[in-house]
């Protein structure tokens, strides 16, 4: 059966915009907060977490071992989502600098200052500041487009429709097939390199 190319694709941002953003976050990592809000850019950025997934997930949930966070998804459904080394390594030390927070009051792992749960609009108050600092006021960065790029950018790099579907918690395979749509062109110049004919010897 021929799967038809989806006639509208989210909102994402190209490598240029990403690296704008994440080496902006990285400049104000000197601070508690700072840091705190780099490793919220990296964890969407590298997880593809919902903003409700994001602001619940517990420390309990957390497996550094395993570099992966149980969350509560969509439709009260929990699932496994997976990050990579630099995540890994940005919410180990994040999980130091929580223990010289004082008063901690929630046991999610992205907390306030103050030591309470984000909120959900605190939380796309930081992306905003991030996002026109790094003079990208003329795109749309969003928690919801950070988890697009993520999808994105997960399928240039070679994952499948399948493990895309399973990380980012998608009821519908057409979902996933989106981004494998969108990523078409880059898989295709990828293909050319790793042709398994083409690299026989």
């Amino acid at each position: 059966m021929n799967q038809k190319t989806p006639d509208k694709f989210p909102k994402v941002l190209d490598k240029d915009q990403v690296k704008k953003l994440v080496d902006t976050a990285r400049n104000w990592r000197r601070t508690w907060s700072g840091y705190r809000n780099f490793t919220m850019i990296i964890t969407f950025l590298d997880t593809g977490l919902r903003l409700n997934e994001f602001v619940t997930a517990k420390l309990e949930n957390l497996d550094l071992e395993q570099r992966a966070i149980k969350v509560h998804g969509k439709g009260a459904k929990d699932r496994k989502v997976y990050f990579g080394k630099n995540n890994y390594k940005c919410l180990k030390h994040l999980l130091q600098l929580r223990e010289n927070v004082d008063n901690i009051m929630d046991s999610t792992i992205f907390i306030s200052q103050n030591g309470e749960k984000l909120k959900k609009r605190h939380v796309e108050r930081i992306i905003g500041r991030i996002q026109d600092a790094a003079g990208l006021e003329e795109s749309q960065v969003s928690p919801h487009v950070l988890r697009h790029t993520a999808a994105t950018l997960a399928v240039q790099n070679g994952l499948d429709a399948f493990s895309l579907k399973r990380q980012f918690g998608w009821e519908q395979m057409r979902t996933a097939l989106k981004y494998v749509h969108m990523s078409d062109k880059a898989l295709q110049e990828s293909y050319r390199n790793s042709s398994p004919m083409d690299n026989m010897g």
